[in-house]
């Protein structure tokens, strides 16, 4: 009997398909909700890594997912997970908390005792030139802005350049007001110039061909055939244009050269009516008639 195992020939190879965890582990839901590298903005208005270590300013990566979670914790582990579905709203956190005994209470950032119930936003974020993965998850107001901010506007970017764009960013931090006075709060620095594309219907990283002129919007069936770069090669992507956005073009009402609009030509006349018309009147009157040499000696 043969032990060979024949292999689909659609698949390529069991990347896709890597499992290396262990029947009956007894790992809490959520344990693989960090991805790499776990990212933190410090107190002290600083981005760092769990180990405390500063990022540099000049990280370039670009955000690919965004996750929403409710998690329960105990000991400074995650005990319980829940993992929101897309467009399902967060629980009654403040509820869950009060059906908790106190003595489950934690003390929170500022003093006062917290509930073991937490909700977090997660964003996920990827460095294209050397493929290392980098997670920020948080729980407090501030971040919340940031992530909020961040997938508006790649919303709105989207509606114009399809669903497969993503924004490269930078770590940031961005003076928030508060009742106690203000602190800088987390704040991701889209570079405009670089929106990139990734994917497309064979896996590849794709471009977008740059163009001197504004782009017209385009819809799923409109989109252009991807093109594969390497990997060191960030795909990048046009912003709309402001005519785009008001899907208008712009006049130029302070171009002085502007061709103006011409006048309309007069109409033809009447060919049958100019008959019926009298000679025009000039208003010059006839000379008299010259005298002969005659007339005048027999007027004299």
């Amino acid at each position: 009997m043969s032990n060979i195992v024949k292999k689909d020939l659609a698949s390529i190879d069991n990347f896709a398909g890597w499992e290396d965890g262990i029947e009956g582990d007894d790992q809490p839901q959520g344990a693989g909700i960090i991805q790499g590298s776990l990212v933190k903005f410090s107190n002290e208005a600083m981005w760092v890594t769990r180990d405390g270590d500063e990022l540099s300013a000049d990280l370039e990566l670009v955000a690919v997912d965004v996750g929403r979670v409710v998690q329960k914790w105990q000991d400074q582990q995650p005990v319980d997970t829940i993992i929101l579905q897309p467009h399902q709203k967060f629980p009654d956190v403040e509820e869950m908390n009060e059906k908790v005994p106190k003595e489950e209470w934690v003390e929170g950032p500022d003093g006062k005792p917290r509930g073991p119930w937490q909700a977090q936003h997660v964003l996920y974020l990827l460095d294209l030139k050397t493929m290392d993965k980098y997670t920020y998850p948080t729980g407090t107001g501030g971040g919340r802005i940031a992530i909020r901010e961040l997938r508006d506007k790649l919303v709105w970017m989207r509606r114009w350049r399809g669903s497969n764009v993503y924004p490269t960013i930078k770590f940031a931090k961005i003076w928030m007001n508060t009742r106690f006075g203000g602190r800088y709060r987390p704040h991701f620095q889209i570079d405009p110039a670089r929106w990139v594309r990734l994917g497309g219907e064979g896996g590849e990283v794709g471009a977008l061909p740059t163009s001197p002129t504004p782009l017209p919007p385009m819809t799923s069936k409109e989109q252009p055939a991807q093109q594969t770069t390497a990997q060191s090669e960030l795909p990048l992507v046009q912003e709309p244009s402001f005519a785009e956005e008001m899907n208008d073009e712009i006049p130029d009402f302070g171009n002085e050269n502007a061709e103006s609009p011409k006048a309309a030509a007069p109409p033809l006349p009447n060919p049958r009516r100019n008959l019926k018309k009298p000679p025009a009147q000039t208003g010059a009157k006839k000379p008299p008639p010259e005298r002969s040499p005659s007339n005048i000696l027999d007027a004299g």
